[in-house]
């Protein structure tokens, strides 16, 4: 990788969002103009981002291909998948190294407060996965969540659908019927009863997210198993979300992002009533901002220092 010796061309400011599906950079070049790129994720990522030793040093070199970076350059990046103080300093290991310069590195979920503004909130992302974090007084981060789709990840496109065959199965045995069993069937184009060989023997993020719709439409045309789903991923989102604030984590309202809360207003109710009545009640408010621009916030809080 060649580094640039002309700092006049260096932009100022670099943010990357790297998330389940999509790549987002932005970058403020030396006369504070902006410009976004956003790729899929898959143009430099094989498989997770951390089962491939390949993919941090093939991030660094995306970045480099879609910013001029080099001394003066502060860059700023938020990992999906990045859940543990071990990965993200592996993750600021190899990128520091590979662009030449520190590079911040924190979850993406760090980025949604800083996107949405100044002010301390608990940011909740529900969409590829699901996590929640807050930070305290000494700015020292409290999370919960984002324990990965076969274990957790409440609320997002995998966990409803996980959870969803997990009511389904029994009802499947019982010849009960419920409008998502049909739905399930054909979002996975097998029949009813090779629901659970086919589900599990070809188990994948993308595969079992894909289906995420489905649960929602079935919510609407009645079904108990959909309704009662989306109602115990609300339970255990909040469940998270109150953990992180009886541990210290600042703000009156929770900033949420990720494509499954953006786009579901039933899930969002459901969210919102719940966080109206807890000992201390949070509001919710669904991120407008892109999560990019949080990750350019912390960069230039990264050049402030």
């Amino acid at each position: 990788m060649s580094f640039v010796n002309n700092v006049s061309r260096l932009d100022r400011l670099v943010g990357i969002d790297v998330g389940g599906t999509k790549t987002h950079l932005a970058a403020i070049g030396p006369d504070g103009a902006r410009r976004d790129v956003i790729r899929p994720s898959a143009d430099w990522r094989h498989d997770m981002l951390f089962s491939d030793d390949g993919n941090l040093p093939r991030l660094a070199e995306w970045i480099a291909t879609h910013a001029v970076v080099g001394p003066g350059t502060s860059v700023a990046v938020g990992l999906h998948d990045g859940d543990t103080e071990q990965q993200l300093a592996l993750a600021r290991d190899v990128l520091s190294g590979g662009l030449g310069i520190r590079v911040r590195v924190e979850n993406d979920g760090e980025l949604i407060v800083p996107a949405a503004g100044p002010e301390p909130a608990i940011a909740l992302v529900v969409g590829t996965g699901s996590i929640v974090s807050g930070r305290d007084a000494d700015g020292r981060q409290i999370g919960a969540g984002g324990h990965g789709w076969m274990l957790g990840d409440w609320g997002s496109a995998p966990g409803l659908v996980r959870e969803a065959l997990v009511r389904v199965l029994p009802l499947v045995d019982d010849g009960i019927e419920d409008a998502i069993i049909p739905l399930l069937a054909d979002a996975f184009g097998v029949a009813v009863h090779d629901l659970a060989t086919s589900t599990t023997v070809d188990a994948s993020q993308d595969r079992w997210g894909d289906a995420a719709p489905v649960v929602f439409s079935a919510a609407d045309a009645g079904s108990a198993v959909a309704l009662e789903t989306i109602e115990d991923a609300a339970d255990r989102l909040v469940a998270e979300i109150a953990s992180v604030q009886r541990r210290g984590a600042l703000g009156e309202k929770v900033v949420a992002a990720g494509g499954v809360v953006s786009s579901q207003p039933r899930l969002r109710a459901a969210l919102a009533a719940r966080l109206a009545v807890l000992p201390r009640p949070l509001g919710l408010q669904l991120l407008e901002a892109p999560p990019v621009d949080g990750a350019l916030r912390l960069a230039a809080d990264a050049a402030a220092v």
